[in-house]
């Protein structure tokens, strides 16, 4: 790598705790320079991943790419001092959406037996064992292998997971803006993070995966009683549906790119997207890099990301959007079925 760990790790130390704007703003440029190295290798594994889905004809829903934000970078580092930037494994990452269950077992398999010349370092089946907040994907942990010092050894993750599952996750971070926590990270009010549990439980009642253990011993009707009365009681969907972002006629494909910087304006509820082509990478995550030094962390959330369009960026990455349409359409499903069968 062109950087090592230490002087990586030594650049993230300075980011989160110098009191010298020198020494924070040599830190951010070492920092963005390592990340936007991340770049050509999701290239090269997307590709390999676009490959192996049609060798073995797998649909898949969407698939995309991403360069950590540094706000999220901050809060990882705040959260693990111990791990040190330099062994953050997803600065870089990619991800795979499929229609369903068995889909992504077919996925699963094929990239375990998967024969490249970069190392698989390690799957955390999150699908299998969820988190204790519910989430649900399956990660792989890839170290690219170059004859380029800058991207060898650089490590990358993949994520994979069903359609149903990325609407629970999309949703979890929309909602962290309106209780403003991080409820993905398992932090905020309980009743909001009890309720996203049952409703992963309930999700995996419908794709036929383990429940959550603290839900072990409930009964579909009891958990559907659960997430009904939060619904009510929390006034979710209501919340939910209110904090849509605006995109001014850009659903259309008439805005061709490979990468696109958004800056979503959380208060006035807007998006702003810069379009690039893949010869202006370097430019634009110097732009990404001058955005985030001047946002605020609570108004505001930058991102460089990369997509076919911008339909499919939406679908991609509907939390940069607020969109959470089709997990409360999953929702008001259950709530009606629940008042149907009359269990409240």
């Amino acid at each position: 790598m062109k950087y090592s760990r230490k002087q990586i790790s030594k650049a993230g130390e300075k980011l989160v705790t110098s009191k010298s704007e020198n020494d924070v703003e040599e830190a951010l440029n070492l920092i963005n320079n390592w990340r936007t190295n991340h770049l050509h290798p999701l290239v090269v594994l997307k590709n390999s991943l676009l490959r192996l889905l049609t060798k073995n004809r797998i649909e898949p829903n969407l698939v995309s790419q991403r360069l950590k934000r540094l706000t999220s970078i901050e809060y990882k580092l705040d959260l693990n001092p111990s791990m040190g930037l330099g062994g953050m494994q997803d600065i870089g990452g990619y991800r795979a959406v499929l229609k369903d269950v068995k889909d992504l077992r077919k996925l699963n398999d094929a990239l375990s037996s998967q024969k490249m010349a970069h190392k698989l370092e390690k799957v955390m089946d999150y699908v299998k064992n969820p988190k204790n907040t519910g989430y649900r994907s399956i990660h792989f942990i890839y170290t690219y292998s170059s004859t380029k010092d800058i991207y060898d050894g650089l490590k990358l993750e993949l994520q994979i997971r069903t359609k149903l599952q990325h609407n629970w996750a999309t949703a979890v971070e929309t909602a962290g803006i309106i209780t403003k926590t991080s409820l993905k990270s398992n932090q905020g009010p309980d009743e909001w993070l009890d309720f996203f549990k049952i409703v992963s439980s309930l999700f995996a009642l419908k794709e036929k995966l383990p429940l959550m253990d603290d839900h072990s011993e409930f009964t579909m009707e009891e958990l559907m009683i659960k997430c009904y009365n939060y619904c009510e009681e929390l006034n979710i969907l209501t919340k939910l549906k209110a904090i849509r972002v605006s995109t001014n006629k850009i659903e259309s494909d008439n805005f061709p790119g490979d990468y696109y910087l958004l800056n979503i304006n959380i208060i006035e509820m807007f998006v702003n997207i810069q379009i690039f082509n893949k010869n202006q990478f370097e430019y634009a995550t110097n732009e990404y890099l001058k955005l985030e030094k001047t946002i605020n962390e609570n108004e505001n959330a930058v991102v460089l990301v990369s997509a076919t369009s911008i339909k499919t960026l939406k679908k991609a990455y509907p939390s940069y959007f607020l969109d959470t349409s089709e997990f409360i359409q999953a929702i008001e499903k259950m709530n009606f079925n629940c008042k149907e069968r009359k269990y409240v």
